[in-house]
Parts: C-alpha cells; structure tokens; sequence
C-alpha cells in the first residue's frame, strides 16, 4: 500500500514538474470539448436561404379572415432560416460559391393556384452538395416551416368550407376561393318546390306534383349530410392538438447534450491517454520487473494509476463544469453528485488507459492505441438512437459516462435509482477492466 501511494505522489510530481504536459492535458481536451459542443450544436444555427420569387404578380388571397401575399409568406419563412431575396442566376451564383446554403423558389402563379383552392402550388427547393449534414437540416427546417403554414391555412380553408356549406343550406351570396354569384340554397330551394307542388294540385295536375316528391327527397337528405360535414370540418380543422412542455429553466436539452458530449471527450481523452501514459512509462522505468521482486503488486500498481486518473479527471471535469456555470445559462449544481460521477468516470477510463498501456510495449504505441480505441468508442457513446452504438458503448465506460452526464444536466427532477444504476455501472466497468489490466500487468512482470 506504502508502495502505491508513493507511486501516485511521484505521478502527480511528474505532472506538476511538466508545465507543457498539464497544458494539454487541460487545454487539448477543453479545445475538444469546445468544437464538439459546437459541432453538437450546430442545428441552433439559422441557414442562410437564397429566396427566387417567380410570382410578380403582386396578388393576394383572402384565406378565412386574413390575406395572404409572398410577402406575408417570406415572413413566415423567415421564422426559421434567414432569407436573402436574389433573382434566379444570382441565387445560382451564390449557391456554387457557398454563400447560401439552398435555394427555394417560388414559382409563378403561386398565389393564384392557393386562390383556386383547386390546385396544389409546389415550391422547389435546391440544397447545396458541399456539406450533406446542413442541407438535411436545411430540409428539415424548411419542412416545418411550411408545415405550420399549411397547418395555418387549413384554419382559413376549413372555414370557408363550411361558410360554403352554409351557403348551399342557407343561400347568400358567394365569396369564397375567388369567387362571385349568389347561392339559392337547400331551403329556399324545398320552399320552392313545395310551393310549385302545391299549385299543380291547386289546379289539378296531382301527378305532376307527386313527379317533385324525389326532388324533395334529394334535398332533404342532401340537407342532413351537410349538416354532418361541419362536425366532420371542424374535426379536420384540428384533430390532435399537441401541447409542447416548455424545458425547466437552465436545463434546455440541447444544451445539455452538447457539454455532456463535450464533457465525456474532454476527461474520456484526456483519461484514458495519460492512464496508458503513466502505465506504459513504467514498464519503461523497469517497475514491471520489481513487481516479481514484491516490492508493489499488481493490483496496488493499476489501482495507483486508476486513482491518478481520476484526480485527473476531477481536476478536468471540475474546471469545465465551472466554466459552465459561470459563463452559460445552463444549470449545473448538484456538485455531490458530479463528484461521484467524475471520480468514478476517471476510474473506469483510468483502467481503460490502463489496460491500453500494459498491453503496449513502449509509451509511444501506447498512447496511439489508446488514442485509436478511444476516438470511435467516444463517436458511439453519442450517437441518438442507435441500437449497435448504444449496445457497444455501454460495455466501455464511455456511454455510461455519458448517459450519467446527460442525466445531471438536463433532468429537472432526479431518479435517485437510476442515477445509483449509473452509478453502478460506471463502478462495475472500472472493476471489470481493472481486474484485466491486473492480469496483464502480472503477466508483463513474471515475462
């Protein structure tokens, strides 16, 4: 035990007595961390538009009691991306240079053909090639965005569908989808026919007027079905209303994912290469042969460079997390927790490093296979959704870390059981992959 603990104060003396070293190892993974937040967060950006307008007709349409024109629709459109308005080549232009990220036109008689109610206008969007991930989400974005104005216009459009409905009951005059006259209606209608009946029998034509009964009939059960279509209309109108629950203050999701996701590169790099540093620089200063000798076994050994990690990665983590809270909206607190999750973080990539470096012959290919396992398993810890990503990550300690990171950041109320899971977890995994760098450390020092 007296042998470890030396071990570890001659580690942390190196690291201090190293001013470049303790540089990278702070500044490289903070350098990281920032572009992969950035990177994470990319989708919070406005994409720049190139707009065409090819309807220069400067026409309106009245939807239920508003009117719309391509200037109320931009509007709309700009909700969402930033718009520069650009003829068609000019747009071209700035597409292949890289100015704007898509084009969208608007074709010519795109209001007349929302004003007929018949015809179904089509906007064309051309997104740039140079980068597939923006124009996704350009796609995305611009796909919302006309999803809520359809959604607005099918209010007005629905309206005027049963304004019409009125009309063909009621009578009156027509003003609807562009259109003008004046309607009978179901009901003066049937007046008229019983009136009409009712002077064929007045003057004998009693078979003329039993002719009319189908008419009648047609009306009346015409009538009925209209009456049903406003029930139906209105349902259409709004079917499913979703109501979107706004992000407890300082716990916005995104936010949230990305410093996790910056969080677990920073210490996950910075943990499992100096873990396979400070392990493989032993075997360099022939401490691998004193262990046949008992002066520190091996268990002691890889605990000592696990407990060197962690401090490591408490001194990262802790420094990032300040950061944070300082200089950001986003809520941290929760410091007994953290301390928990970045001390068992540091052990479980600490043995990860460790493993790496007994595994490696000289400190140089230590550090590079360490740096090669690391890099992908990190990618497959933040990978949403991905049923082979998640399952390989959560038998290395990045996507625990990860998950536990996430959950301190952006639950507003915590599970006291599934956070001891995670917890648990990360515990397990440092034992796991300590118990197997124990083996081939005393394996490294009997060879």
């Amino acid at each position: 035990m007296r042998a470890a603990l030396l071990l570890l104060r001659k580690d942390v003396r190196l690291l201090v007595r190293t001013p470049a070293l303790l540089l990278v190892l702070v500044a490289y993974p903070v350098l990281v961390a920032l572009l992969v937040a950035i990177a994470l967060q990319s989708d919070e950006r406005r994409p720049d538009i190139a707009l065409v307008n090819l309807d220069t007709s400067g026409r309106s349409v009245q939807v239920g009691e508003r009117r719309l024109s391509i200037d109320d629709y931009v509007d709309r459109l700009a909700e969402d991306v930033d718009v520069r308005e650009l003829d068609a080549e000019a747009a071209a232009e700035a597409l292949d240079a890289g100015r704007v990220a898509a084009v969208l036109t608007i074709p010519e008689g795109f209001i007349s053909d929302l004003q007929s109610g018949v015809r179904q206008p089509a906007l064309r969007l051309d997104a740039g090639r140079r980068s597939p991930i923006e124009a996704d989400a350009i796609v995305r974005s611009l796909e919302a965005a006309v999803f809520r104005l359809n959604q607005s216009l099918a209010v007005g459009y629905v309206d005027q569908v049963l304004e019409l409905v009125s009309l063909v009951t009621d009578g009156g005059e027509i003003g609807i989808f562009g259109r003008t006259g004046d309607a009978l209606g179901l009901t003066r209608s049937r007046q008229l026919v019983v009136d009409v009946q009712a002077r064929l029998r007045a003057t004998g034509q009693v078979a003329a007027a039993a002719e009319l009964a189908p008419l009648l009939v047609f009306i009346d059960e015409t009538q009925r079905n209209l009456d049903l279509a406003k029930p139906a209309a209105n349902a259409i109108r709004a079917p499913i209303e979703l109501q979107v629950e706004a992000s407890a203050a300082g716990r916005e999701p995104l936010s949230a994912f990305g410093f996790a996701g910056a969080l677990l590169v920073s210490i996950g790099l910075a943990g499992v290469l100096l873990a396979a540093a400070a392990m493989s620089s032993e075997r360099e200063e022939h401490v691998l042969v004193r262990l046949g000798r008992g002066l520190v076994s091996a268990p002691a050994l890889v605990a000592e460079k696990m407990a060197f990690t962690a401090l490591a990665s408490l001194l990262v983590g802790f420094a990032l997390l300040a950061g944070v809270a300082l200089f950001t909206s986003l809520a941290v607190g929760r410091w007994g927790l953290w301390l928990a999750a970045l001390l068992l973080a540091g052990l479980a990539f600490g043995a990860f490093g460790v493993l790496a470096g007994a595994l490696a012959r000289e400190t140089r290919t230590a550090l590079l296979a360490a740096l090669m396992l690391a890099l992908p398993l990190l990618a497959l810890g933040l990978l949403p959704d991905a049923a082979f990503a998640s399952a390989v990550s959560q038998v290395v300690p990045f996507g625990p870390a990860f998950d536990l990171f996430q959950a301190l950041l952006v639950e507003p109320v915590l599970d006291g059981g599934e956070i001891a899971t995670m917890l648990g977890h990360l515990a397990l995994l440092a034992a796991v992959f300590g118990a197997a760098a124990t083996l081939v450390v005393r394996r490294r020092a009997i060879s």
